[in-house]
């Protein structure tokens, strides 16, 4: 094949069809911004009004199902609806997540509907979403599912134990999905992020703050602070071809907080 014929294939082809849930805010959004200027077409998994601006900006690239990650037929619904709307599905992210102000809670203080919100959503929505993704990906004979941690996984702080629990299950629960996957042709990895900025992340160091906990994590990583397209470009790098003997692995992104 001559280098023209070559750019003409590599032109036509399909851009990648990503799923991202919660991809309408922060990590979220700029993980679908990131897709997207790599030419992917993105469905984001969150209410409308919150991916207004994103919809504004990209138009028809950028599609928005709803998504309720605490119960498993609207996982199962918003799977099926971003393939509909992609006309496929080659990537999933499990982005969304219980954080944010509010999400904190000393062990002692936890209630039942606290602990059910925070497993049924970060940990119990990932399954959902990724059984029924998977099963998509299956017969297209490939895929790629990337769960988003924490370093919390590694190193809990105080108050989010429960957070921390869902986050450490998630990397084993990615090591069982590619044993599993693998021989799919479906590619399983998660990132942990660290210590990243947020449009709450001052109202959370409020929190923490008032209970002792703030610099458990925050201002601790050799590199500072990061930010979210520090975790979105991992993450695009993970789900391309330049990433395709990775797979069953934590990778972390944490500015050198756990070094």
């Amino acid at each position: 094949m001559s280098p023209t014929e070559a750019e003409t294939v590599e032109q036509e082809k399909i851009p990648a069809r990503v799923a991202v849930t919660g991809g309408a805010t922060n990590i979220g959004s700029a993980i679908a911004e990131g897709f997207l200027a790599q030419g992917a077409t993105v469905a984001v998994g969150q209410h409308r009004s919150l991916a207004t601006s994103l919809v504004e900006k990209h138009g028809e690239r950028l599609k928005v199902a709803s998504l309720d990650q605490g119960k498993p037929e609207s996982c199962r619904e918003f799977i099926a609806e971003a393939a509909k709307l992609l006309g496929g599905l080659n990537v999933l992210v499990n982005n969304a997540a219980v954080t944010g102000p509010g999400s904190s809670r000393a062990f002692i203080d936890m209630d039942t509907h606290y602990v059910n919100q925070v497993v049924d959503i970060n940990l119990k929505g990932v399954i959902y979403c990724s059984v029924a993704a998977a099963r998509i990906m299956r017969e297209q004979g490939s895929g790629v599912i990337i769960n988003i941690s924490s370093i919390n996984a590694f190193r809990p702080q105080s108050n989010a134990s429960v957070y921390a629990a869902t986050k450490a299950a998630l990397n084993n629960l990615t090591q069982s999905m590619a044993k599993e996957l693998g021989s799919s042709g479906i590619r399983v990895i998660t990132v942990a992020p660290g210590d990243i900025w947020t449009d709450t992340y001052d109202q959370v160091i409020a929190e923490q703050r008032a209970r002792g906990a703030d610099k458990e994590v925050a201002s601790q990583a050799v590199l500072g602070q990061g930010q979210p397209v520090d975790i979105a470009e991992t993450v695009c790098f993970l789900a391309s071809d330049k990433a395709k003997y990775v797979t069953g692995v934590t990778w972390i992104v944490d500015g050198g907080f756990l070094a």
